[in-house]
């Protein structure tokens, strides 16, 4: 009995000793991905992918990681668990943002100089191109996965995509040139990266429309919120910072200098902890979610970007 109840302790140990949490950070200027176990803070894994890697997303369900190559035209998926790249998806385009339903079985991408949106399933078969606004980059899908919404940069607003019947339903006017998207944790509030107008488009996602505008730092890229979504963390390229903002009070609570041009930024619920990549000096800083002071960084490849939700757990 006492063996037997040896084996099953070492087996569960042994479990979860397997379960990790990674960020996965993509390097345009080495084509790979940096693999961050952010339990050790240290890069485990350098994976080759298509040329030019700018975008990522995580396929929870089925522990995949789609990355687009925009001078690749490809994507290439990620096995988390082998930590491998187990397939090329050639594309017509030269693609940037790029998101996965929560099932995963659609993934939807931009296309950046063509004005649309590309909706594939899992296997990389095109099922709908949706017109949008001019030049599209971030894409953030709703909680429900009931609605895409896709900032057009040249066109100063957000399309609002049905993703039941691939249409766009509205066009919300933001600031100049939406990037990056991010959604509270409610799903009630859109918030929209301005970067020429230094500014975040706060949308009301069950009216569609701007409720307040928030100011943050020069050349805002990326946004995202904590667990609660009480603060929003936004990277500021031209300053080389992190505007933390109190979304109750709508004010900048503290402005956090990192390495050179903050660009894709994630946050890290297991750890407490902001990550960004900072395209200049090739690390991906580590903020403390509580002390709001930089941890050591943790050096990556050349001129990492990390666009999208980049962070995954494996089992």
């Amino acid at each position: 009995m006492i063996k037997v109840v040896c084996m099953l302790l070492g087996l569960s140990l042994g479990v979860y000793a397997q379960a990790a949490d990674y960020a996965y950070i993509t390097n345009q200027g080495e084509d790979t991905v940096s693999v961050v176990d952010l339990q050790t803070q240290q890069v485990v894994n350098t994976i080759h992918v298509g040329r030019a890697p700018v975008g990522v997303a995580v396929d929870k369900r089925h522990h995949k990681v789609y990355v687009s190559n925009v001078e690749g035209h490809s994507l290439s998926v990620i096995d988390m668990r082998r930590q491998q790249v187990i397939n090329t998806i050639a594309l017509p385009i030269a693609p940037v943002g790029i998101t996965v339903s929560k099932r995963g079985d659609r993934v939807y991408v931009a296309d950046w100089y063509h004005d649309t949106l590309l909706v594939m399933t899992a296997e990389g078969e095109t099922v709908a191109q949706v017109q949008v606004g001019h030049a599209p980059g971030g894409l953030q899908l709703s909680l429900d996965d009931a609605t895409l919404y896709v900032a057009n940069r040249d066109s100063n607003d957000v399309s609002v995509v049905d993703t039941r019947t691939y249409k766009e339903t509205h066009r919300i006017s933001v600031g100049q040139h939406p990037f990056g998207l991010s959604l509270s944790p409610d799903g009630q509030q859109l918030f929209v990266v301005n970067v020429y107008s230094n500014a975040i488009s706060v949308v009301d996602t069950q009216h569609h429309q701007v409720v307040s505008t928030l100011a943050v730092g020069d050349h805002p890229y990326c946004a995202t919120t904590d667990m609660t979504g009480q603060r929003l963390y936004v990277t500021n390229t031209g300053e080389d910072s992190v505007s933390v903002i109190d979304l109750a009070s709508g004010k900048t609570i503290a402005r956090v200098r990192v390495p050179g041009t903050p660009e894709g930024i994630a946050y890290d619920a297991v750890h407490q902890q902001i990550l960004v990549a900072s395209w200049m000096d090739n690390v991906l800083a580590v903020i403390d979610g509580e002390r709001l002071t930089l941890k050591p960084a943790i050096k990556v490849g050349s001129q990492p970007r990390a666009f999208g939700q980049f962070v995954g757990h494996t089992e």
